[in-house]
C-alpha cells in the first residue's frame, strides 16, 4: 500500500514544473492498485506557491539555516513572554539580519536549482520565515517541507496555518530549544528582606515629598500609556489595511496559481489523449497495410482469371 506521507514528501521535494504531472500519476497508480480514497487523497493535494516552494527547499536542503530562524523565534516569544524588554531588543536586531540574509540565501538557492525567483517571492520567503518566528504552530509548518502556501503574520495574532500543510497529520510540533525560562524574581531573598532601603542620607524621606512624586509618576504614567494606546490604535488601522491589500494581492495570486494548475492538468490530459490517438492511428495504419495487400493479391487473382477467360475464348472461337 501507499505510504501518503512519504508520497507527500517526495511530491513537495520537488521542482514546480514537475508537480502535478507526479502527483496524477502516483494518484493513478493507487487508484488503479485498488485504493482510490487514496488516490483521490493524492489527487487532491495543491501544488505549492513559489515562495511556499522555496521555503520547502530550504526546509530540505538548507535545515540548518531553519533551525537557525526558529532557534531565534523561541527566545524571540520567550523574551516577549518574561516581557525582557533588554532581550527583546537585542533580539529583535538579530532577527531583521537573519530575515534578510535568509531571504537572500532563498533566492540564491533557488537560482541553484536553476529555478529562479522574483524579489516578490523572496520577500514572500522572508514573510513566512518571520511567521515561523513568531508562532510555534507556524514553526513546525515551516519546518515540514510540505507547504503548500506562504504564512503571513502581523505580529499580534496567531498565525493562521490551516491548509498550508499538505499533510497535518504528518506534521509534528518542534522541539526547538531556546533560552531557560528564568523563574519569576522572588522579593522574599534579597537582602533587603523586602524592607524600604534608607536614603542615601540615612534619615527618612520627607513623606509630603514622596506623596508628590508619587502623584508626578502616576501622570506621567497616565500620559504614557494614553500615548501607547494610541500608538497602538493607529498601528493596528495600518495594519488591518495592509492585511486587506495583502490578502487581496494573494487572493489574486492564489487564483492565477490555480487556473495555472488547471491549464496545467487540461495539458496534461490532452498528452494522454494524443497518446491514445496516436497508438489507434497506428492500429489504422496496420489494418490499413492488411487491406491493401489483400486488395493487391485479388487485383492479381482477378487479373490472372480474365486472361484465362480470354484464352478459352479465343480457343472456342479457333473451333468453330
Amino acid at each position: 500500500m501507499t505510504d501518503k506521507a512519504q508520497v507527500v514528501a517526495d511530491l513537495y521535494a520537488l521542482m514546480p514544473e514537475a508537480f502535478t504531472a507526479a502527483r496524477n500519476r502516483i494518484a493513478a497508480e493507487a487508484s488503479k492498485n485498488g485504493d482510490k480514497e487514496l488516490g483521490k487523497a493524492i489527487r487532491s493535494l495543491p501544488k505549492p506557491s513559489a515562495g511556499a516552494w522555496l521555503v520547502n527547499m530550504l526546509a530540505l536542503q538548507r535545515p540548518e539555516l531553519i533551525s537557525e530562524v526558529l532557534e531565534l523565534g523561541a527566545l524571540l516569544r520567550e523574551a516577549q513572554n518574561d516581557m525582557d524588554q533588554e532581550q527583546l531588543r537585542l533580539l529583535s536586531g538579530e532577527r531583521q539580519r537573519l530575515l534578510r540574509s535568509a531571504a537572500r540565501a532563498a533566492r540564491s538557492l533557488a537560482e541553484e536549482l536553476g529555478h529562479p525567483v522574483s524579489a516578490a517571492v523572496g520577500a514572500e520567503v522572508e514573510q513566512t520565515l518571520w511567521a515561523a518566528m513568531t508562532d510555534a504552530d507556524a514553526a513546525a509548518a515551516a519546518a515540514s517541507g510540505q507547504l503548500v502556501r506562504a504564512l503571513e503574520a502581523n505580529g499580534w495574532d496567531p498565525v493562521k496555518v490551516e491548509g498550508s500543510v499538505a499533510d497535518p497529520d504528518s506534521v509534528r510540533p518542534l522541539t526547538t530549544g531556546g533560552a531557560q525560562r528564568r523563574p519569576p524574581h522572588d522579593t522574599s531573598d534579597d537582602d533587603s528582606g523586602g524592607a524600604t532601603l534608607p536614603s542615601p542620607s540615612g534619615q527618612s524621606s520627607d513623606p509630603r515629598g514622596k506623596g508628590n512624586q508619587e502623584r508626578k509618576d502616576k501622570a506621567a504614567a497616565a500620559r504614557a500609556l494614553r500615548a501607547a494606546r494610541t500608538s497602538l490604535a493607529d498601528a493596528e488601522r495600518n495594519s488591518q489595511q495592509a492585511e486587506e491589500a495583502l490578502r487581496t494581492a494573494q487572493d489574486e495570486v492564489d487564483a492565477v496559481a490555480d487556473r495555472r494548475d488547471e491549464l496545467t492538468d487540461e495539458i496534461d490530459e490532452l498528452r494522454d489523449r494524443i497518446r491514445e490517438l496516436e497508438r489507434e492511428v497506428a492500429t489504422v495504419d496496420r489494418r490499413a497495410g492488411s487491406l491493401e495487400r489483400a486488395r493487391d493479391a485479388a487485383r492479381r487473382t482477378a487479373r490472372a482469371a480474365r486472361r484465362a477467360v480470354e484464352r478459352a475464348q479465343a480457343k472456342l472461337e479457333g473451333l468453330g
